[in-house]
């Protein structure tokens, strides 16, 4: 079987295609991955401050309001959206304020 020059050439930069096409896919692949990564820590930094100006801002000078506390946690989860990276928030205000008010824990698995 015979093959022409040409023929060789196209497939070899065919091939190259291929593989360039192949290393494309994995750095978005991994570059999608650091970017949710990226707004996961961000929620997770935005519901810890949250959490400790709502915490602030319930103590007094005798001693700590629950409810000003309760209250602070509820207006700052009706913020939060319910869907995407945001949505993390939630977790992370219910498990600080069961901490910080003394509640049982729930067996709960961090995602």
């Amino acid at each position: 079987m015979t093959t022409s020059p040409v023929h060789d050439i196209d497939t070899k930069y065919i091939r190259q295609i291929q593989q360039q096409q192949i290393a494309l896919a994995l750095i978005t692949a991994e570059r999608d991955a650091a970017v949710r990564e990226r707004d996961l820590a961000r929620a997770r930094s935005e519901a810890s401050t949250k959490l400790i100006e709502a915490l602030l801002a319930s103590l007094r000078p005798f001693g700590f309001s629950r409810k000003r506390f309760l209250s602070a946690i509820r207006r700052a989860a009706r913020t939060v959206p319910d869907q995407g990276p945001d949505s993390l928030q939630h977790t992370v205000l219910f498990d600080g304020s069961n901490r910080i008010l003394g509640a049982r824990p729930l067996d709960r698995t961090r995602p």
